[in-house]
């Protein structure tokens, strides 16, 4: 059933931003800043139980930048300040938020939105982003704006919304995440 919803929430969501995507390769990396970023493609997003992510709360996280301590003390931490640039949360097997290089949105915080395609059992980034991305509860803006204080990461911290009553976000990545089968 979660699989349905999750599957069914990401459908929804990649029609109410338009529902265009690219093949794999196919986006260009639009930083152009100075310092550090990360510019994931579809084979860095692999499954959620990968020794690479730690569980913090309900959520992933992986520092793919080698920073992996400090992504997670300051995950667990849930206090005020920034990720380091390089960290990927993941909370569904369909979606993820990526800490990108200084700059890069000031919008988002620096962070980059993703609305993976994962139904085949690999990866495939259907969408990628700032403020247009969303799903059904909206735009990830539209959640995790209220968390600015907190990197707009949803953690302990209360500035989130609350994920509409129909997501189950008690994710078994053995048994929600086609890429751990």
């Amino acid at each position: 059933m979660k699989q349905i919803v999750a599957s069914l929430a990401v459908a929804l969501g990649v029609v109410a931003c338009g529902g265009g995507s690219a093949g794999s390769g196919e986006w260009a990396n639009t930083f152009d800043g100075p310092g550090d970023d990360l510019f994931l493609v579809d084979d860095d997003f692999v499954c959620l139980a990968d020794s690479r992510y730690d569980v913090v709360g309900r959520s992933r996280v992986w520092n793919a930048l080698g920073r992996q301590d400090q992504a997670v003390e300051h995950a667990r931490s849930g206090a005020i300040g920034e990720y380091p640039v390089g960290t990927v949360i993941q909370l569904f097997p369909s979606e993820a938020s990526v800490k990108r290089g200084s700059g890069f949105s000031p919008e988002t915080g620096d962070w980059e939105f993703f609305v993976l395609d994962v139904d085949s059992g690999a990866t495939r980034i259907a969408e990628r982003g700032t403020t247009g991305i969303a799903n059904i509860g909206g735009t990830c803006l539209s959640c995790h704006g209220g968390a600015s204080a907190f990197d707009y990461a949803c953690f302990s911290n209360t500035g989130c919304g609350a994920l509409p009553f129909f997501i189950d976000t008690d994710v078994q990545p053995e048994e929600d995440d086609p890429r751990c089968r």
